[in-house]
């Protein structure tokens, strides 16, 4: 990953969130991902991807349809870290809401780039509740929401 990877994701988190502050920045364990969040409160999750020149706006519930509050549905990169969210929050991990920007340092395309997105979410919501996490730990939570959530799986 580059060494401005950090520089990078706190740049693209003040773009899109300028009134924020991060209460989080990590990287998550065996990908080149990162995340920078805040939670909300407002039930809203905002995620953008500097990768992807994108934003993603969703509840947990228009999430469970791989959809946005638009109605259409989440772009490729932020289904994964959708089907995270409503996982998590039904396994009791709740969050009212926080915006990201999450950054993929991957060179190539491919399943790596979703799989280390959708890390880097669950890392910090492990983290926002206390608990602790592995790589292992986390690859198995993404294999669960890809067998769960037609949407999220990856090709």
């Amino acid at each position: 990953m580059q060494q401005d990877a950090p520089l990078t994701l706190l740049s693209t988190f003040d773009h899109y969130f300028p009134r924020l502050s991060p209460l989080l920045t990590l990287q998550a364990p065996g990908y080149e991902a990162w995340i920078a969040a805040a939670t909300t409160g407002d039930g809203r999750f905002t995620l953008a991807c500097a990768d992807h020149g994108g934003k993603a706006v969703f509840t947990w519930q228009t999430a469970r349809e791989g959809k946005g509050l638009n109605k259409q549905p989440l772009p490729p990169w932020a289904l994964l870290p959708a089907g995270v969210i409503v996982r998590l929050c039904a396994d009791g991990l709740n969050v009212d809401g926080f915006s990201a920007a999450i950054l993929s340092g991957e060179k190539a395309a491919g399943p790596r780039i979703e799989m280390g997105l959708g890390a880097a979410v669950a890392a910090f919501i492990h983290d926002l509740h206390g608990r602790g996490y592995t790589q292992a730990t986390l690859v198995g939570l993404l294999d669960a929401v890809r067998r769960e959530r037609p949407y999220a799986r990856i090709s």
